[in-house]
């Protein structure tokens, strides 16, 4: 598994220091690692709109120019409806904690921070967000990506290209196929409906004989192949629903 690393700080000199207590970390454990590191709250909104999604991110608060960390991390969350990315805030003053709340960080580091406190985060995230079923990967093109599970709202394969539709109504295309999808995806959250279709259940508002309703108002096809499969899961679904009242 390769984790991203993001750094954005204004302090180029210590940008480069965490930069390498991360890269140490990674070589002592034996991980696959890359780092991108930025100077400014812009540079970084900018790669994030348009690239891979970063594992970590630490992003210092008082950045120089108008856009600052608290800034950064909320378009990140509310524009970008990015929730995969774990934010590390760092600062020299104690005083930010609460308006960092709704930007919900993983970390909150004081300045001058030391390598124990990046070997420590590293190790909290590696303790929450290990299991890979928590995300979908793939690339496009030569750029890795990775998608939160429970954002996606379903798959559709038309040809060689995967469409994955998103909750936030944003969409991702690469050339893939079905199968390749169903190797990574947890099939008590993903439910194949048809050969084209793989949806998230918990974003179907109503399953009918030969199709499903999503909250969103949209439909999609259950095929003739596909329908005692579904009944049967659904049949299942319900009993452990019941068992746990």
């Amino acid at each position: 598994m390769m984790y991203r690393i993001g750094i954005c700080d204004d302090d180029i000199a210590f940008g480069c220091q965490i930069e390498e207590y991360v890269k140490e970390y990674a070589r002592q454990e034996n991980i696959a690692i890359e780092t991108e590191v930025f100077l400014s709250g812009e540079d970084c909104l900018r790669y994030l709109e348009t690239s891979a999604l970063f594992d970590v991110l630490f992003l210092d608060i008082e950045l120089s120019r108008r856009v600052n960390g608290v800034t950064v991390g909320r378009l990140m969350r509310r524009d970008l409806a990015n929730e995969v990315t774990q934010i590390v805030y760092i600062s020299a003053y104690e005083s930010y904690a609460m308006q960092l709340f709704q930007n919900r960080p993983l970390d909150f580091l004081i300045k001058p921070v030391r390598k124990e406190d990046i070997i420590r985060v590293m190790e909290e995230y590696k303790r929450i967000f290990s299991d890979k079923k928590m995300f979908f990967e793939f690339h496009i093109g030569k750029t890795p990506y990775r998608i939160a599970d429970h954002v996606i709202q379903y798959f559709q394969c038309s040809g060689k290209k995967v469409r994955i539709v998103i909750n936030n109504g944003t969409e991702k295309e690469y050339y893939g196929s079905m199968s390749e999808v169903e190797k990574q995806i947890d099939p008590d959250k993903f439910w194949a409906i048809h050969k084209s279709y793989i949806v998230n259940i918990s974003y179907i508002a109503e399953f009918r004989i030969d199709e499903v309703v999503m909250i969103t108002g949209g439909i999609l096809p259950i095929s003739r192949s596909y329908r005692k499969k579904i009944q049967e899961k659904l049949l299942r679904f319900n009993m452990m629903r019941r068992n746990r009242k």
